[in-house]
């Protein structure tokens, strides 16, 4: 079966086709100055790390050890927030000294010698 479609639709068609390729490049900003700042932003980001793959690696694998080292530093000082007083190097190891001897003893001991 043959379909035989006028000159009028197929011009509807092709001018809705055209419009919907065209449609998809078009940028349109709504935000006003926020999206103005946020895309000069991205553009700028882009401009420095993300056109070049070697610049987009580095940028990754900085962040990522910026991250880690963030994320440590986080929770150390949390855990030792948590457990004050409890680890060991913030223990007071003074308190767990043996008493010093008295001086007598000492002399006790040298008068011990003489004797001999």
């Amino acid at each position: 079966m043959i379909f035989r479609v006028s000159a009028i639709a197929r011009a509807r068609a092709a001018s809705a086709l055209a419009s919907r390729r065209y449609a998809s490049s078009q940028v349109t900003t709504t935000g006003g100055e926020k999206s103005s700042a946020l895309n000069s932003f991205a553009q700028a980001w882009y401009n420095v790390f993300g056109s070049s793959t070697a610049r987009y690696a580095t940028f990754l694998a900085v962040g990522v050890i910026g991250a880690e080292l963030l994320t440590n530093a986080t929770t150390d000082a949390l855990w030792e927030l948590n457990n004050r007083g409890k680890t060991y190097k913030q223990v007071d190891w003074s308190k767990f000294d043996p008493p010093d001897e008295d001086e007598d003893d000492d002399d006790d001991d040298d008068d011990d010698d003489d004797d001999e």
